[in-house]
């Protein structure tokens, strides 16, 4: 213990002086970061998408980047909505997705669910955060209208692509 407080103040002193400072620096050179490592997106950055819905329609961009995304929906209009959403494999369509939807009321087996929002009321907000994969995925409202039919009958359903 005594040897270890002996060295401190005389390594302070050293490495105090300017010669001792810069001949310790050529001795140690910087470490080299690959420029692909200085360039690399933050991985858990996070992108805001706002989503506006109104009966029956979701406006939102087609496009969003990968990583974790917000999804921040808000209801403009007189019913209530939701947001879903799902991962569309490359070997399916949006037509695969309604038609199921449409006339079983299940979402396809081989179409991951990646979140729901809870239903929101009308001038009410809510967000659905997920960290996304490329690929093509849908938002969709799963409410049934008031007559009965889905809102992803109406149109409440939007395809977006991830990059």
């Amino acid at each position: 213990m005594r040897f270890a407080q002996s060295l401190c103040p005389l390594a302070a002193l050293v490495l105090s002086l300017p010669s001792a400072h810069s001949a310790l620096a050529q001795a140690i050179p910087p470490k080299a970061v690959p420029s692909a490592a200085r360039t690399a997106p933050n991985p858990n950055r996070v992108t805001y998408v706002a989503v506006n819905s109104v009966d029956y329609n979701f406006s939102a961009p087609d496009q969003v980047p990968a990583g974790v995304v917000a999804f921040n929906l808000s209801n403009a209009g007189a019913d209530l909505h939701a947001l879903a959403l799902l991962e569309l494999p490359a070997n399916h369509t949006l037509r695969e997705f309604l038609d199921m939807y449409h006339s079983k009321g299940i979402i396809p087996p081989w179409m991951p669910t990646l979140g729901q929002t809870g239903p929101i009321a009308p001038n009410q907000e809510t967000f659905l955060t997920v960290r996304m994969k490329p690929g093509r995925y849908i938002l969709a409202c799963l409410i049934p209208a008031r007559d009965g039919r889905a809102h992803t009958e109406k149109g409440m359903v939007k395809m977006i692509t991830v990059k």
